[in-house]
């Protein structure tokens, strides 16, 4: 997605493009229209995120599984539970309550890390 920059719009031109951006939505009644208006304001690849997001809520609300989600439409995990959290109101933004889920894999790897040769004594111990 683009990058974005720190300096954000003065409330002023915020609401005048709000305005502008309402109009032009309000516009779109035919797929060409839409096709038209996706054009003029965003990239290919812009419009490729959006329409796999909505596609991910709709997935969600049919109560696909995320890896079902995932496979068919080549997004990650994040992008899926950032979805949930918009569709069950909980904002774009990070989620604080969010359960988190750990590997038990990840906790076992501390204790299989032993080393399968003893420690090195160096030269000394071997004359």
């Amino acid at each position: 997605m683009a990058r974005l920059i720190d300096k954000r719009l003065s409330k002023k031109d915020e609401e005048r493009v709000s305005r502008e951006l309402l109009r032009e939505f309000k516009a779109v009644d035919s797929f060409g229209k839409l096709n038209d208006f996706f054009k003029k304001f965003m990239t290919d690849s812009e419009r490729e995120i959006i329409f796999r997001r909505v596609a991910a809520i709709e997935m969600i609300g049919q109560k696909k599984k995320y890896k079902e989600i995932r496979e068919a439409l080549n997004i990650s995990k994040n992008t899926i539970s950032k979805s949930k959290d918009i569709l069950e109101g909980r904002g774009y933004g990070r989620n604080p309550d969010r359960k988190r889920r750990y590997s038990t894999m990840a906790s076992n790897k501390k204790n299989k890390n032993k080393s399968i040769l003893p420690k090195y004594k160096g030269a000394r111990s071997i004359i």
